[in-house]
C-alpha cells in the first residue's frame, strides 16, 4: 500500500498538501518533507503546502503556500497526520480529483480514497521516513531534517512507549544525509524565558487529585497576561509530566474568539493508562496515552476528570 502513494504522486503534476489544525512539527514536517522531495524529484510538478493554523513550531518551516480553488479541483490532495475531517486545515482537499489519507493516530474515519495508517509508528513523519528508507531513496538534508524534527517532536526525543529498534533504525537512516541533531533539538524542545515564566507559572497552579491525576485550567486572560499566544500556551502540557506520582495530567487552555463563552481545549496525557476512549467519547482523540479534546465547558471539564479518575 505505501508504494501506492508513490504512484500517485507520479501519476499527477498538480499535488495539494494538507495536514491538522494547530499544526505541530510531525505535521508541518511531515508536509514540508514530502513537499521538498516531491520537488527534489519533480522538478516540474505543482506543489503547494496548505493551511493557515500553526502552533509555535511555525518559525522554524517555510511560509505555507496560497493557491486557487480551480487549480486544487485538479489536484491530487495528501492530508497528513489527521485522523479526522473536522481537523484537517483547508477544507478544499474535499474538491480535489483525488485524496491519500497518511496518518499515525488511532482510526477514528475514513475520508479519502486511499489511507495508509500505522498507529504502531510514533510519527507520521516516521510512516514518510520508513517509504523512503524501503525505496532507499537519497534524501537531501532539508528533507531529512524536516522528518527528524516531526519524529523526535511526536516521541518526545524517543522516549515514548511508541519507541522501537526500527524507529531509531529509521532515525538513523535520516541521519545519514547530514542532519543537524543539536538544532533541530534545540527549535523543538527549547524555550524562551516568556515561556519559561508560563511554565512555571503552569507548575504553580497545577491541582493534583489522588496524588496521580494533575491539572491545569487556564484562561485567556492568564496565558494572554504571560505573554503566550493560545497556540503556545496549550502545547505546555508536557510541563506537568515527569511527576513520578502522576499517572495522568490534563492541560485545559481556554480558546479563543468564543463569543463570551469560555470553552477550553484539553491536552490530556497518561503513562501506561488508556485514554483514547475518553476523549472519543468528548469528541476528540489520538494517541493512547497522548489526546486531545476541544469545545469544553468548565462543567465538562469536571465530569471529564471524573472519567480520568476512574482509571486509576
Amino acid at each position: 500500500m505505501w508504494e501506492s502513494l508513490f504512484s500517485f504522486i507520479e501519476k499527477y503534476d498538480i499535488i495539494t498538501l494538507y495536514r491538522h489544525v494547530s499544526a505541530d512539527s510531525d505535521a508541518m514536517g511531515a508536509q514540508f518533507a514530502l513537499k521538498t522531495w516531491i520537488q527534489d524529484t519533480y522538478p516540474n510538478k505543482q506543489v503547494y503546502a496548505l493551511g493557515n493554523s500553526i502552533g509555535s513550531c511555525r518559525k522554524y518551516f517555510p511560509s505555507v503556500d496560497t493557491v486557487d480553488d480551480e487549480t486544487v479541483s485538479r489536484s491530487l490532495a495528501v492530508i497528513l497526520d489527521t485522523a479526522n475531517t473536522s481537523r484537517i486545515d483547508d477544507e478544499r482537499w474535499r474538491i480535489a480529483q483525488y485524496r491519500i489519507k497518511v496518518d499515525h493516530h488511532i482510526f477514528v474515519e475514513t475520508y479519502a480514497e486511499l489511507e495508509i495508517l500505522c498507529d504502531a509508528c510514533g510519527a507520521t513523519c516516521e510512516i514518510l521516513a520508513r517509504m523512503f528508507e524501503k525505496r532507499q531513496e537519497r534524501l537531501s538534508k532539508r528533507c531529512a531534517g524536516y522528518l527528524y524534527s516531526g519524529i523526535i517532536a511526536d516521541t518526545l526525543q524517543f522516549s515514548i512507549p511508541a519507541t522501537t529498534p526500527q524507529m531509531l533504525r529509521t532515525a538513523a537512516y535520516l541521519l545519514q544525509f547530514g542532519v543537524d541533531v543539536a538544532r533541530i533539538n534545540r527549535e523543538n524542545f527549547s524555550k524562551s524565558l516568556v515561556e519559561f515564566r508560563y511554565e512555571n507559572y503552569l507548575r504553580n497552579h497545577v491541582v493534583v487529585l489522588k496524588d496521580q491525576l494533575a491539572y491545569c485550567k487556564i484562561t485567556k486572560e492568564e496565558y494572554t497576561a504571560c505573554g503566550l499566544t493560545f497556540a503556545e500556551a496549550k502545547e505546555k502540557v508536557y510541563v506537568l509530566g515527569n511527576v513520578n506520582e502522576f499517572e495522568v495530567w490534563a492541560l485545559f487552555t481556554e480558546a479563543d474568539g468564543n463569543n463570551g463563552e469560555r470553552l477550553y481545549n484539553g491536552s490530556l496525557r497518561s503513562k501506561n493508562k488508556q485514554i483514547t476512549n475518553i476523549a472519543v467519547a468528548y469528541g476528540g482523540g489520538g494517541h493512547r496515552y497522548a489526546c486531545g479534546v476541544k469545545n469544553l465547558r468548565e462543567e465538562t471539564i469536571d465530569v471529564l476528570l471524573h472519567d480520568l479518575l476512574s482509571l486509576l
